[in-house]
């Protein structure tokens, strides 16, 4: 669901917004870890009932992809170029960076939150590596490939950072990440 779509009914989009706030708020309390929140606490933080929930929502991990695909629309609005070649400081161009960090942090041993989080990167990686193809970029590697290897290092250097609190600036960190890999990889994209 585009939850900015004009078509979306007012009450619904209220209810959806009230219920990702409540999650966020809870989130962002120290200490808090996603796989301890109830339902019942969400719905009494955006007070709304139970039965309104699960009328839009399957569980609590269907209210969190929805807000982490809130997170992905307005990541996906920085320019493709720069989220392929500055990946961390594209990061922090998105708001909430902070709420997101909070999110990944209490998760982090979550099998499904995690298997979620990878399927999703991979979707918006294949994504912008098609679209980098169709703009007339060549790869000497079939894509599929390009992004199994992307992704999983993207992913491993982003938890590594958000654990580390972001000491090392965005721009440092997109140093780093192409100095490991083939600069040929993005020859003719500079």
């Amino acid at each position: 669901m585009n939850f900015n779509d004009k078509k979306v009914d007012l009450r619904v989009r209220r209810t959806y917004k009230l219920l990702w706030e409540a999650l966020e708020e809870l989130l962002s309390q120290p200490g808090q870890e996603f796989n301890s929140i109830t339902v019942n606490q969400i719905c009494d933080k955006a007070m709304v009932h139970r039965t309104t929930f699960y009328k839009h929502f399957e569980d609590k991990y269907d209210l969190l992809y929805f807000g982490i695909e809130q997170f992905n629309e307005k990541y996906v609005k920085v320019s493709l170029e720069e989220r392929v070649l500055k990946p961390f400081q594209s990061f922090e161009m998105v708001p909430n960076l902070e709420l997101f960090d909070n999110i990944i942090q209490s998760n982090k041993n979550d099998e499904i939150f995690n298997n979620y989080m990878n399927y999703r990167n991979k979707e918006t990686l294949k994504y912008d590596f098609l679209e980098l193809n169709n703009r007339g970029e060549n790869f000497s590697v079939p894509i599929e490939i390009i992004v199994e290897f992307y992704s999983g290092a993207l992913s491993s250097l982003s938890a590594w950072w958000i654990q580390n609190g972001r000491k090392v600036p965005a721009k440092q960190m997109d140093q780093y990440f192409h100095e490991m890999i083939n600069k040929e990889f993005f020859s003719s994209s500079k």
